[in-house]
């Protein structure tokens, strides 16, 4: 009776039959499927997704840059050595070869000094992108000169120049030669233009310093030839002091007969001994030595005999 008497206010498990919209709601459940999932958790998964096509996008995009931008680095070693090439030209450096290995420049060639050598370098490190310098060139070592030991230096002017001056003035000097009169120191007129030539030459070389060295042939007296030479000189310098030629610059000296260019028997080798020579003197010279005699005391020019009659 207790079972069968329930309260009809109470519900729980209780089946009312179609007519009171049990069945409806069922059918309605399963003509519509599961419940839909909320709204907030649509939305991250969405966000989600889109953050994710956002990173593989900008990794793609990166990566095409990268691939584009970046040039071959065999090609800016190339780049790199050109430029170092070129700078070495205008450096004055042109025989140099350049090579450019893991962005290291390495110089080869020759070159006259270690100076340059040293430039060459300085050079390859002043261009940008360079990180290291292995400067290979050879510098040749120096040829080093004989000369001559000082002994044996022959007793010639010290250098080529003084060798053309002395050419010079000895031609000058022989055009014309130098003529005096009969036994004493008067020059002649005809050796007028041969002292103005040699005058002339000597003050167009300022710094020449001379020695006019007087000459005899053999006829008469040892002693009284030398002091005629000696003389004839003496004549010779006072003539070109005469033409503008400084005195300091100017030592005669006589030889007599001890320094004979051709015989003392002919009439012509006489001649030819009978003479007036110009030495140039180089810096720190003193020229020749006068001769020694037997005699004590040279003879005055009084006492000169007339042997050596034109000089």
């Amino acid at each position: 009776m207790t079972g069968w008497m329930r309260d009809p206010r109470d519900r729980r498990g209780r089946s009312m039959g179609p007519g009171f919209g049990a069945g409806r709601r069922r059918s309605e459940a399963r003509r519509h499927g599961p419940p839909r999932r909320s709204r907030l958790v649509e939305l991250l998964v969405e966000r989600r997704t889109l953050l994710l096509v956002v990173l593989l996008i900008g990794f793609f995009v990166v990566v095409a840059i990268g691939g584009t931008g970046r040039d071959d680095p065999v090609d800016e070693q190339q780049d790199l050595s050109g430029q170092v090439q070129a700078a070495m030209v205008r450096a004055g450096l042109p025989t140099i070869e350049v090579q450019v290995v893991d962005w290291t420049v390495v110089l080869r060639g020759r070159l006259a000094s270690d100076d340059l050598k040293v430039a060459a370098t300085r050079v390859a490190q002043a261009q940008s992108g360079v990180v290291g310098v292995e400067n290979l060139i050879i510098v040749p070592a120096p040829i080093v000169e004989e000369t001559t030991p000082e002994d044996e230096t022959p007793d010639l002017p010290a250098n080529q120049a003084d060798l053309l001056l002395q050419a010079r003035l000895s031609a000058a000097a022989a055009r014309t030669p130098i003529q005096f009169g009969s036994g004493g120191d008067r020059i002649t007129e005809d050796s007028i233009p041969t002292l103005a030539m040699i005058a002339e030459f000597l003050v167009a070389n300022p710094t020449v310093r001379v020695q006019i060295i007087g000459h005899t042939d053999s006829d008469g007296e040892e002693d009284a030839n030398l002091t005629l030479s000696r003389i004839r000189a003496e004549a010779v310098r006072a003539q070109l002091i005469a033409r503008g030629v400084e005195a300091e610059r100017l030592t005669p000296l006589g030889m007599g007969e001890y320094d004979p260019v051709a015989d003392n028997v002919t009439r012509e080798g006489k001649a030819r001994n009978r003479r007036i020579e110009f030495l140039v003197l180089p810096e720190g010279q003193e020229g020749l030595s006068a001769p020694t005699t037997t005699t004590t005391e040279a003879p005055s020019i009084d006492e000169i005999s007339d042997g050596d009659a034109t000089g």
